[in-house]
């Protein structure tokens, strides 16, 4: 770093973030760098990990070490600052747990948060792990699974379906069951409104195309998935199910035997395996941690730019900061399409911002897709194209579009400009 060189930091190496990076390499100008900060020491790809968990071999496929010979050309001013976890945010710069340059504090221009959302293993590694930790915990699950008899799945929302479908290509005899809350699969039942005084404590996805639902159910129901629709799994609080009992204690995975599920209505159902699908969390606790005003409805709250927005007028995250992908307010479903398309216009803004140019509005536009497989050969998809409508895809496209390689040869290696070439075969 030049001694007049300023910092654009982002926070998180997500889809979001890390194409912001990729952006910001073509167009931000020479005066400033871009500082890449992530918690873990590694790269990876969700929309694989449910794939790498089942099927083996694919565990190899969905990391990257994040290192700068991985993500920037030879020779760039630019950082990569991993592992290493953001501690605090402050106005004008960021706290750090481990020293970079020899300082824990690091100033910069602009920060971007684009720290994506929370699962738990094996959706998302644990921000403690290592990369060889996280594939050893992918590794067993792919044991645990070959394991089980009966597989019961809470939540069929696309991430319980794609599980299924997965679980159902290794496993083609084993009992798998998705227990759903709504009418049908992931979430053609718009939601009650909120009432005007009170804002809603977390985000939920937005309703889906139900004709995409009916679709994705005539594939479960070839595939011989039980499903159970309006109701819900009674999770037990952590400690209050002793672990020699025969009901099941609420912990994720393969079971010390067969247990006992109790439903809401009062059915109960057996499992030896127990996947928990509840849905992508925004991961936003340190903005909540620095001022919970920027906060709406779990999400960090952004202007029409991008920019982070506060109740609070003396808020320390409101001259600086930007928002992106799944953890920002931005409008639009939480994919990795539009996590793209925000990258795409935050690097536009920042330079715009840098060279004194007028900010542009942030339009994700009404091209949309969703495609979820089940298993690597069939499934269903929506896809909506300006002016022409909402068309239901099938099996044959979502195989061939996202099914059978889910982006890793492209999308996830893509993402690498550095000197060391990442080349994932599928």
């Amino acid at each position: 770093m030049t001694a007049t060189q300023q910092n654009i930091v982002i926070v998180g190496a997500s889809i979001a973030g890390h194409g912001l990076a990729n952006e910001l390499l073509a167009t931000l100008p020479k005066s400033h760098r871009i500082l890449l900060i992530d918690a873990l020491g590694f790269a990876f790809w969700p929309i694989a990990s449910l794939r790498a968990a089942v099927a083996p071999g694919w565990e190899e496929k969905v990391t990257v070490p994040l290192t700068n010979e991985h993500v920037f050309p030879a020779g760039s001013p630019h950082q990569v600052i991993a592992p290493n976890k953001v501690v605090e945010l402050r106005e004008n710069s960021i706290i750090l747990e481990h020293p970079f340059e020899g300082s824990t504090e690091v100033p910069f221009y602009k920060c971007v948060i684009a720290t994506g959302s929370a699962q738990p293993s094996p959706m998302r590694p644990s921000g403690s792990w290592t990369e060889q930790e996280y594939i050893g915990a992918l590794k067993k699950n792919q044991e645990d699974l070959k394991k089980a008899k009966k597989i019961v799945i809470v939540g069929g929302g696309t991430v319980g379906v794609e599980f299924a479908g997965e679980a159902r290509a290794l496993l083609p005899n084993t009992s798998i069951t998705i227990v759903h809350t709504d009418t049908s699969l992931l979430s053609p039942t718009p939601l009650a409104s909120e009432k005007t005084t009170q804002e809603a404590s977390s985000w939920t996805s937005p309703p889906t195309n139900p004709k995409l639902s009916t679709a994705l159910e005539k594939v479960a129901n070839k595939q011989k998935l039980e499903l159970i629709f309006s109701d819900r799994v009674n999770i037990p609080q952590e400690g209050s199910v002793a672990p020699t009992s025969a009901d099941w204690d609420g912990s994720f995975g393969l079971q010390s035997g067969e247990k006992t599920l109790t439903l809401a209505s009062g059915k109960k159902i057996k499992a030896d395996y127990v996947f928990l699908s509840v849905g992508n969390k925004p991961n936003s606790s340190i903005v909540q941690k620095t001022d919970p005003s920027a906060i709406t409805s779990g999400l960090v709250a952004v202007d029409p730019y991008l920019r982070v927005v506060s109740k609070n007028d003396n808020s320390p995250l409101g001259k600086n900061y930007y928002a992106i992908g799944d953890v920002s307010s931005a409008p639009g479903a939480k994919t990795a399409w539009n996590a793209g398309l925000s990258a795409k216009a935050a690097a536009v803004n920042l330079v715009n911002e840098i060279q004194g140019k007028s900010l542009v509005r942030y339009d994700p536009g009404t091209f949309s897709g969703l495609f979820v497989p089940v298993g690597p050969a069939d499934g269903a998809g929506s896809l909506t194209i300006p002016y022409l409508g909402t068309w239901t895809v099938g099996g044959g496209m979502v195989k061939s579009a996202k099914g059978k390689a889910l982006f890793v040869d492209k999308g996830f290696a893509g993402l690498f400009k550095g000197s060391k070439k990442v080349a994932i075969k599928v």
